[in-house]
């Protein structure tokens, strides 16, 4: 009989993004469980139709990331749960409401604009020099 594992996956992956892109894998690879975000990882726990599916699941889950860094996978862990739990057809998402939860996003997206701004800052004030050099070296 099949196994259930447990695997936590540990970075900046708390993200819907990544979230949604782990539920697509586990559909292509014909994975049952589901993925929800638990304190400071995302968590998996699911049925593997083989060893070699789970290992290419991992696999494929270190390469999520993008190169802006708003996923970014730091490392996995397994564990093997010695049991099997039957779940519906799919890797499905499990959302949650808490307050705490919603908070630890909004904090997140917070960050992520005043990177943005800050970038647009930078761009803005290379923009104005770039106005100011053209304007002095064409200027009669």
């Amino acid at each position: 009989m099949a196994t259930t594992y447990e695997l936590r996956i540990y970075g900046n992956v708390e993200c819907a993004e990544f979230i949604d892109k782990v539920e697509s894998l586990g559909k292509l690879l014909d994975v049952n469980g589901v993925v929800y975000v638990y304190k400071d990882s995302v968590r998996i726990l699911a049925n593997f139709p083989n060893e070699k599916k789970r290992q290419l699941f991992k696999e494929i889950i270190k390469d999520l990331e993008d190169d802006g860094g708003l996923i970014k996978v730091e490392r996995i862990e397994e564990r093997d749960l010695n049991t099997y739990i039957e779940f519906p057809n799919g890797l499905n998402k499990i959302s949650t409401n808490e307050l705490k939860e919603i908070n630890k996003k909004l904090d997140k997206t917070i960050s992520y604009l005043e990177n943005i701004f800050n970038a647009l800052e930078k761009q803005i004030k290379v923009s104005e020099e770039i106005r100011d050099i053209l304007k002095d070296t064409f200027e009669v």
